[in-house]
């Protein structure tokens, strides 16, 4: 016998990854919103400005954006705690939400504040690869690891991969 199904009045709620009807500038000032609020702590529209965005991008943008840059910062991406591979992978991309997290390791304020620093060099290096920018990288991130709860040989490890997939810069 066939079931007849009815509408419901119901809506589904929107699943946060799909943002398809979202305008690509209203993704890249969720993204930028991302790197800033991991960098600095906070967002204030000179920093828009100074990330490249006009000041009518920022008032049209500026609210869907903010709720695009939660929902994909607080998305919990796994459960466990990070391996060496895990840690060196995540090393290599340098996401500000996806922060290594050994077994034992809380994300603290300074945990978070360190990473988006590092985040932030990484980024800078893409940008702008010169010797100067590869070691201030690898010194933040070296910082980072450092105030992990993981011993000297894994830290050599992931600073060891890291800086073999670093782009090759030439004076």
């Amino acid at each position: 016998m066939q079931q007849i199904s009815r509408p419901s009045s119901r809506n589904r709620p929107a699943f946060p990854d799909a943002f398809v009807e979202t305008h690509p500038r209203c993704l890249e000032m969720s993204e930028a919103m991302r790197d800033l609020f991991a960098v600095s702590g906070g967002v204030k529209p000179e920093d828009l400005i100074r990330a490249g965005f006009t000041s009518s991008e920022i008032v049209e943008f500026r609210d869907n954006a903010a709720r695009l840059a939660v929902l994909t910062s607080t998305k919990q991406l796994t459960i466990r705690p990070d391996l060496l591979e895990d840690m060196i992978e995540k090393a290599r991309h340098a996401a500000p939400n996806r922060l290594p997290l050994p077994a034992d390791a809380e994300p603290t304020r300074g945990l978070v504040q360190a990473w988006g620093e590092y985040c932030a060099a990484r980024g800078a290096l893409l940008l702008d690869p010169w010797p100067g920018q590869r070691e201030r990288c690898m010194a933040v991130l070296s910082s980072y690891l450092e105030s992990l709860p993981i011993f000297p040989a894994i830290r050599n490890s992931v600073l060891q991969a890291v800086e073999a997939a670093m782009p090759q810069v030439t004076q």
